[in-house]
């Protein structure tokens, strides 16, 4: 007989079984042209480059884009996938649970005996799942240009980069849970959610331009994003992420158990 946690995730991904091709399709395309026209671009790129400040270079994680993993990074990985797919994370668990307790869903959900934060649980589990599937597709698309163009593209490297991605946004997951046990308005959730990412990468931003002020860095996620598609996954802040992630999620299912669901 199938336990009622799993029942929930697979109920939340039937409810949002289009979002991985929704989201991963066109983030997956756009990192899929950029491998393909990074052969063409190439010499260009390392002239320009060049001439840019080493703190500058530094700040973005630019590199030196010699090679296509270094444009990928830069173009892709150092901020616009690691921020959509935090935001879907958010809108994600914002969905089955600010979401449902708008339409009404949620108070169905609540009449079968289950725990509030089992489905708080649910939530989660189910965006940890979709935000994998959403880099999977990217990841496979991503692969695919760079055969396409012959742009040399290591499966690795890409599979490290990509992965590296899933704990920061699993973050994302576990502080939209904490906004949900404090407002069931899907706007708050989500707009909470996505400012602190914007936030904590501008904070890491500043620490990164400017030496003295390097210690805003340590109030951001991302400075334990690092640059996995080309140095590997740091185990430790792998780890460490996913376990904020889940402190998250646990105090956000506290939160949600203890409050009234009228909105």
């Amino acid at each position: 007989m199938r336990s009622p946690l799993a029942s929930l995730v697979e109920f939340h991904l039937r409810e949002r079984r289009r979002s991985p091709l929704a989201w991963g399709l066109p983030l997956g395309l756009m990192s899929a042209f950029i491998v393909a026209i990074y052969p063409s671009v190439q010499g260009a790129l390392t002239e320009v480059v060049e001439k840019y400040p080493e703190g500058l270079k530094q700040a973005f994680g630019i590199g030196e884009l010699s090679n296509v993993e270094q444009y990928l990074h830069g173009e892709m990985l150092s901020l616009i996938v690691p921020l959509a797919v935090g935001y879907l994370a958010a809108r994600a668990v914002a969905s089955d649970l600010s979401g449902a307790a708008e339409s009404g869903r949620l108070e169905v959900v609540l009449s079968a005996p289950v725990r509030r934060s089992l489905v708080c649980l649910g939530a989660f589990l189910a965006a940890a799942v979709e935000i994998a599937a959403v880099l999977l597709l990217t990841l496979v698309l991503s692969l695919l240009g760079s055969v396409a163009a012959g742009s040399g593209l290591g499966v690795g490297h890409a599979l490290a980069g990509f992965a590296a991605v899933w704990p920061l946004a699993l973050v994302g997951a576990g502080l939209a849970v904490v906004v949900c046990g404090l407002s069931l308005k899907t706007s708050v959730v989500t707009g909470v959610v996505a400012g602190s990412l914007v936030a904590m990468y501008v904070l890491d931003l500043i620490g990164k331009l400017d030496e003295g002020l390097d210690a805003l860095r340590y109030a951001s996620i991302f400075k334990y994003y690092g640059n996995a598609i080309e140095t590997g996954i740091d185990p430790v802040a792998f780890v460490g992420l996913s376990a904020f992630a889940v402190i998250l999620a646990i105090v956000g299912m506290a939160l949600f158990e203890r409050r009234d669901l009228s909105l």
